[in-house]
This record gives structure tokens, C-alpha cells and sequence, in this order.
């Protein structure tokens, strides 16, 4: 019970350090430039699409999106649940204990 606590209490921190609500959200990255390498300071596992995939394939990943409900109603993963930066801790009673946890904002 402690380690789902601590799991969602850094997966939460991680979503509301990730998310800005004032980006502005690009539909394409340059070609020419490559995303600078992710040193995470909250010892958060990060996950690339590919892994991302995977698991959603199986039914492994239980995903979070935590932009404005308008974002998310114009355009989200398959799958994913609404949970607005700031609403993460309120639902930590909803989220499954037998599945990887993502959160994505962009």
C-alpha cells in the first residue's frame, strides 16, 4: 500500500511538472532537430511511444491524460482517461493497482 502511494505521488508530481497549461501545443517538430535527452529528477519512469504501444496493445497500461477537457475531447489516445493537471490526486482511488500507470500533456 506505502509503494502505490509513493508510485502516485511521483506520478502525480511528474504530471503537474510536465504540463503548462500557457505551451502552445505544435502539431510537428523540425525534421532536422532531435528532443533533447530526458533527465528525469523524480526518479519517474519514462516510456517512449514504441513501449507505449506495446502495453496498450496488451491491456498492460492504464493512461492518463491530464490536459483540459477540451484538449482531451478534441483529441486523445484511445483509451486514455480525462484527468485534468491538478485532479491527479483526487481519482487516486480509481486507479487500477494491477497496471503501468502513464500520464502524457501534449
Amino acid at each position: 500500500m506505502r509503494w502505490f502511494i509513493l508510485t502516485t505521488l511521483a506520478l502525480s508530481a511528474a504530471a503537474l511538472l510536465a504540463c503548462n497549461s500557457n505551451e502552445t501545443l505544435l502539431s510537428q517538430k523540425p525534421a532536422n532537430q532531435t528532443p533533447p535527452a530526458a533527465t528525469p529528477g523524480d526518479n519517474a519512469r519514462r516510456i517512449g511511444v514504441d513501449e507505449l504501444h506495446k502495453l496498450w496493445l496488451t491491456n498492460d497500461v492504464f493512461i492518463i491524460d491530464t490536459r483540459a477537457d477540451s484538449a482531451y475531447k478534441q483529441e486523445h489516445i484511445k483509451g486514455s482517461v480525462s484527468m485534468p493537471t491538478g485532479t491527479v490526486l483526487d481519482h487516486v482511488a480509481d486507479l487500477p493497482r494491477d497496471k503501468l500507470i502513464a500520464a502524457y500533456c501534449t
